[in-house]
């Protein structure tokens, strides 16, 4: 009775404890500079990943209309942001110990243009940082509000 006691205990032990890491969401802070003043809300980041990529969707959690949607093309150096698809470059990566120490590869877009969005800081465990436009928003994404952090993210994006 025991012995079947120890391969339940270690089965439980051994499936309980995997790490099933294909779907998963969050909350995240957005600071979106678009006008004058900023704006802060919170989005909804929903993560899956399938053979081919990794699939992260930012939902605005009081207009469903703002989505954000980035597609990580897996074992490449290549992400998709709306139809846009963006090349990581060979800038050195951002990071900051705010940010568990994780390194924010900069992509730029194929398709250049004096108007065209980018870059992107992008870590695959922590999907996207921030989003520079020229002409529209420029988004950074946060586990939590972080005024300082936001502005040393907005100095790296310009630079």
């Amino acid at each position: 009775m025991t012995k079947h006691f120890t391969y339940i205990l270690i089965f439980t032990i051994f499936f309980g404890c995997s790490k099933n890491d294909t779907e998963w969401s969050s909350e995240k802070n957005a600071t979106i500079y678009f006008g004058s003043e900023p704006k802060n809300e919170k989005f909804t980041l929903t993560f899956n990943k399938t053979d081919k990529s990794l699939n992260y969707k930012y939902v605005n959690q009081i207009d469903t209309t703002k989505t954000i949607t980035i597609r990580k093309i897996r074992n490449s150096d290549s992400l998709f942001f709306g139809s846009g698809k963006f090349i990581k470059n060979d800038k050195i990566p951002f990071s900051n110990d705010e940010l568990q120490g994780l390194e924010f590869e900069y992509y730029e877009t194929v398709d250049y243009s004096e108007d065209a969005t980018g870059p992107i800081l992008f870590n695959p465990k922590y999907g996207l940082l921030a989003i520079n436009n020229v002409y529209g928003p420029t988004i950074i994404l946060l586990d939590e509000k972080n005024d300082s952090l936001t502005e040393k993210i907005i100095k790296k994006l310009n630079e």
